[in-house]
């Protein structure tokens, strides 16, 4: 048998026959009976490399009959009594072939999908870096860049992050020094924006339940536009060293850009410093960050959150410690009772 021949019987085998390959068949069959003996010999090995057992196991003149009907070739003639014996001689050459060519189909289709599965695991496989309340993290992401994460946030990036892309998803407040790779942008994501890095370092502040985003750029260049859920912004907006932008997630506000003075920049991103300069925050903010940094519930009266308070918080320090140096310039008084805080109006201050 020559190869063409035996490459349209395993086309037509793997279901992969044209009509060519079957009217060359039905011409070698008709050309000479000891065709059929041969043809035996390939279904027969066929049959008993896909089922992996031994030949006497096959039947021959089933599987003759079985291939002469489905390329519609005259079967009435019945094959001479010897083809059992030519088909057990010369089987084994031929499963050797046909096992050859499973094992490199097999192969090669486990290569592929290994390749393919581990591409798709990459692409749809995140890594996540939880920062529980009351505490700061650091990461260390595989392009160098570094990610300094404040209390109850976290960062989400791809298995295959800088491959193709580095884009990092952000729930929370993240400080970011970002190694520079002209072809490969860095892209924060949050809920209300995409910042698009162009080599620099910022801050980012995007806590789910605030409904604000806010990011500060200390060097470098950012672009900032439209997340794929929120549509505030109109054209892309460029930010300068010291400037900051803020996005709120209500109808019709607009975002807003203000130039930061440099202590101003500084104490805005001493979050992640071991001394943390708050400077004119209202207390009502400050509040939801005391909530973070100390894993706590925080209850305010009214009458105080316009207040505001201007000083330092040092790692380490108690959250009593932290109220008793906010109460020496605040009117207030405060009562811990395990995670819930309570702040309400001292009125001999007020008075």
């Amino acid at each position: 048998m020559n190869h063409q021949i035996e490459d349209f019987i395993i086309n037509f085998l793997a279901r992969k026959e044209s009509p060519e390959d079957v009217q060359k068949l039905q011409e070698w069959l008709a050309v000479d009976p000891s065709h059929r003996l041969e043809l035996k010999q390939w279904l027969v090995a066929w049959d008993a490399a896909a089922i992996m057992e031994v030949a006497e196991k096959v039947s021959p003149d089933k599987a003759y009959q079985r291939f002469m009907f489905h390329i519609g070739a005259d079967n009435k003639e019945t094959p001479p009594k010897t083809a059992t014996k030519v088909v057990r001689m010369n089987i084994f050459r031929t499963i050797r072939r046909i096992a050859a060519i499973f094992v490199v189909s097999f192969s090669l289709g486990v290569l592929s999908y290994h390749y393919w599965a581990k591409n798709q695991s990459e692409q749809f496989a995140f890594i996540e870096n939880i920062t529980p309340p009351g505490s700061k993290s650091e990461i260390k992401l595989p392009d160098g860049s570094t990610v300094s994460l404040n209390a109850g946030s976290t960062l989400r990036y791809r298995a295959n992050y800088g491959k193709y892309r580095r884009d990092v998803y952000l729930e929370g407040e993240g400080y970011f020094k970002v190694a520079q790779q002209t072809k490969k942008p860095f892209t924060v994501h949050t809920a209300l924006a995409k910042i698009k890095d162009l080599g620099t370092e910022f801050n980012v502040r995007a806590y789910p339940d605030e409904n604000v985003m806010e990011t500060i750029l200390i060097r470098g260049a950012l672009s900032v536009e439209n997340s794929e859920s929120f549509s505030a912004i109109e054209r892309p907006i460029l930010l300068k060293p010291g400037q900051k932008l803020t996005i709120t997630a209500t109808p019709d506000a607009l975002p807003e850009v203000v130039q930061l003075e440099p202590d101003a920049v500084e104490a805005e991103v001493s979050w992640k410093e071991r001394n943390w300069r708050i400077d004119r925050m209202p207390l009502q903010a400050l509040a939801v960050r005391l909530e973070r940094r100390y894993d706590v519930r925080i209850r305010m009266d009214d009458h105080l959150k316009s207040h505001s308070f201007t000083g330092p918080i040092m790692d380490g320090w108690s959250l009593e410690q932290v109220l008793h140096l906010i109460q020496l310039s605040t009117p207030l008084l405060y009562h811990i009772d395990g995670k819930d805080v309570y702040i309400y109006v001292d009125p001999e201050k007020t008075e």
